[in-house]
């Protein structure tokens, strides 16, 4: 009776310091698992779905250490030669870092022949401007790259041909005009001197 009372409480003693040491292995994974998230938060705030993944991920643990604890009451415990240490596996989430790259010479160079392009095309569509166009000189030439895209260029150089045309139709109507009455002048000069 004595040996088997001795027996038991080693086994008791044996079972505590089983439970002890996996609480003891809980706390310092739960210690490391609030680190890495502490410290995932200092550098980048995490999407809702890393935060999700890092819920998860510690709820697996914290059942996987209490599924582990009640075994660890419930089974006998093993000789002294047979315990290990056994660290349990665990997947490190981290968050990818967006590292913003410094544009290209290539893409610096694109950029600034569209912006000579573009000044270029307000320059002419300001000099171009007809009459009857009915956007403003001053409003032209201040002009963004987007509404440069959507401008209407075969509209605007159609008008502009119609108002050449028209305005050389003048010119030519008073050129004729003006000989008209020149050849009229001299036709009554030429009669006067006739008379003296």
């Amino acid at each position: 009776a004595v040996v088997s009372t001795q027996s038991t409480g080693r086994k008791k003693k044996q079972m505590a310091a089983e439970k002890e040491r996996q609480e003891r292995l809980e706390r310092q994974e739960r210690q490391r698992l609030q680190a890495e998230t502490a410290a995932r938060k200092r550098r980048k705030t995490p999407s809702s779905s890393e935060e999700s993944e890092e819920e998860v991920v510690e709820q697996k643990y914290k059942n996987g250490f209490a599924g582990s604890s009640r075994r660890a009451a419930t089974s006998p415990a093993l000789p002294a030669f047979q315990s290990k240490k056994v660290k349990p596996e665990h997947k490190v989430i981290t968050s990818s870092n967006h590292i913003e790259k410094e544009p290209s010479k290539e893409v610096v160079n694109l950029k600034k022949i569209q912006n000579k392009l573009a000044e270029s095309l307000r320059l002419s569509l300001h000099y171009f401007s007809p009459p009857s166009w009915p956007t403003k000189k001053e409003d032209l030439i201040n002009l963004d790259l987007d509404k440069l895209l959507e401008f209407p260029l075969n509209n605007f150089f159609d008008t502009y041909e119609k108002n050449l045309t028209e305005l050389i139709g003048q010119y030519q109507e008073h050129a004729s005009t003006a000989e008209k009455r020149a050849e009229t002048a001299d036709e009554k000069l030429h009669n006067v001197r006739k008379l003296v």
